[in-house]
C-alpha cells in the first residue's frame, strides 16, 4: 500500500500536512544517505507526498463545510424555538379572541351574522395553527433524522480511524491528535444531540398544551353555536308571537271595523298587548256600574270576537274614571271602587252572555291613577273616563 493511499481518507477531517512534511524529510535523509532511492524515485515519491497534500486540504475544505452544515442547523434550532414562541404568542391572542366574542354575544340581537362570519373565520385560523404545529413536528423529525446521518458519517469516521491506526508505527503521535478530535467532535455531537432532545421535549409539551387550548376552544365554539341556536330559537318564538299579536289586532280590526269607525271602540297594540278601549258613556250612565240599553248590543258584538277569533288569548278587563270626586248621592265612596266594580260588570257579561271562557279573564280598577288625557278639560275627562280590554298572550 502505498503512503498516500493510507494518508488520504475523504472523511477525515484532520490536518495532516505538518506531519506529511516530516515524513517526507525523513524518507527523503534516509534515500539519499543510504543511496537507496534513485532520483527518480525520489521525484515520483515527492509527486506523490504533494499530491497527499493537495487531498489533505480538500479534506480541510470538506471538514469546515461539515462544520458550516452544524452551524446552520444550530440556527434552525434556533428558528425554530422563535416561531414555537411565536405560535404561544398567537394561542394567546386566540384566547383573547373568544373572550372578545363572550362579550358579543350580549348583544347577539343586532350582530348574529358578524358572530357567524367570525366563528367560521376562528375555524379557519385553527386549522391553520394545527397544520402549521403539525409542519414544525415534521421538520423537527427531519432534523433528528440529520443528526442520526452525521452519528453515522462519525462512526465511518471511526472506523477509517481505526484502519489508520495500524498501518504504521511513525503516525502513533497523529493517530492521537485524530482520536483527541474526534472525541470532542463526539462530545460536540452528544451536546447536540442532548439540546435537539431538549427541544423536542419542550416542543412537545408546547404542542400539548397547544392542543388543550385548541380543544377548549372547541368546546367554547360549540357551546357558543349551541346558545346561538337557543337565540335563534328564542328569537323565532318571539317573531312568531309577535306575528300572532299583529294577524290578532288585523283580524279584530277587520270584524269591529263599524264599530271603530263610529268611534265607538278603539283598537290599538302597545307593545307586546293589544288594548280595546271602549268610552264609559257608550256603558254606563255617570257614577253607574249597570250597562246601558244602547251599549249592550256593542259589548255583545265585543264578546263575540272575543270568544271566537282570539280564543287563545288571556283578557284583562280594566276601569278608568276622571278625577272628579263622586256625590254624595252614589252608594261608591271612591273613583276607584266604581272603576272596579264597572270592570266586574264587564266581566260578567263576556262570561254569562257572550260565552267568553271565565278562566280567561280578570277584572281590575284603576280608577283615576292611569289617564290618557289631561283632567283640566271635558274632552281630556271624557278619554279618561273609559273601559280597556286588554289582550295579552300567555
Amino acid at each position: 500500500m502505498k503512503l498516500s493511499e493510507l494518508l488520504i481518507e475523504p472523511d477525515v477531517t484532520l490536518e495532516l500536512a505538518p506531519l506529511i512534511d516530516v515524513l517526507f524529510l525523513i524518507v527523503l535523509f534516509y534515500a539519499v544517505s543510504s543511496s537507496l532511492i534513485s532520483p527518480e524515485d525520489l521525484a515520483k515519491l515527492k509527486g506523490q507526498v504533494a499530491t497527499a497534500a493537495t487531498e489533505n486540504r480538500m479534506l480541510m475544505d470538506h471538514a469546515n463545510s461539515q462544520e458550516a452544515a452544524l452551524a446552520r442547523l444550530g440556527s434552525e434550532l434556533q428558528a425554530s424555538a422563535a416561531q414555537v414562541t411565536q405560535y404561544e404568542a398567537d394561542i394567546a391572542g386566540q384566547r383573547e379572541q373568544i373572550e372578545r366574542l363572550h362579550g358579543d354575544l350580549a348583544a347577539a340581537t343586532t350582530h348574529l351574522k358578524d358572530h357567524q362570519a367570525r366563528l367560521a373565520d376562528q375555524n379557519q385560523r385553527l386549522a391553520g395553527l394545527q397544520a402549521e404545529l403539525d409542519t414544525k413536528e415534521r421538520a423537527l423529525t427531519d432534523q433528528a433524522q440529520r443528526i442520526v446521518m452525521m452519528t453515522q458519517a462519525l462512526d465511518d469516521v471511526r472506523a477509517k480511524l481505526a484502519q489508520s491506526q495500524t498501518a504504521t508505527q511513525q503516525q502513533t503521535q497523529q493517530t492521537v491528535e485524530t482520536q483527541a478530535a474526534l472525541t470532542k467532535l463526539e462530545a460536540d455531537n452528544k451536546s447536540l444531540a442532548n439540546d435537539l432532545a431538549r427541544e423536542q421535549t419542550s416542543h412537545q409539551a408546547d404542542m400539548a398544551a397547544a392542543q388543550a387550548e385548541l380543544a377548549q376552544l372547541r368546546v367554547q365554539i360549540s357551546d357558543l353555536s349551541a346558545e346561538n341556536a337557543r337565540f335563534q330559537a328564542l328569537k323565532t318564538a318571539e317573531l312568531d308571537r309577535l306575528t300572532g299579536i299583529q294577524q290578532t289586532q288585523q283580524n279584530l280590526t277587520e270584524s269591529l271595523k263599524s264599530l271603530i269607525e263610529d268611534k265607538s271602540l278603539g283598537v290599538q297594540r302597545v307593545n307586546d298587548r293589544l288594548v280595546l278601549e271602549l268610552s264609559d258613556r257608550i256603558l254606563f250612565d255617570s257614577g253607574s256600574d249597570q250597562l246601558r240599553p244602547e251599549g249592550l248590543p256593542v259589548l255583545a258584538n265585543v264578546a263575540k270576537i272575543l270568544a271566537s277569533r282570539v280564543n287563545t288569548l288571556q283578557i284583562q278587563v280594566g276601569g278608568h274614571t276622571d278625577n272628579v270626586p263622586l256625590g254624595t248621592a252614589g252608594h261608591f265612596g271612591s273613583n276607584w271602587a266604581l272603576s272596579a266594580a264597572r270592570a266586574v260588570t264587564v266581566v260578567r257579561f263576556l262570561v254569562q252572555t257572550g260565552g267568553v271562557e271565565a278562566s280567561r279573564l280578570s277584572a281590575v280598577g284603576y280608577g283615576e291613577f292611569q289617564p290618557i288625557a289631561s283632567n283640566a278639560t271635558p274632552e281630556g275627562r271624557a278619554r279618561n273616563r273609559r273601559i280597556e280590554i286588554v289582550l295579552l298572550a300567555h
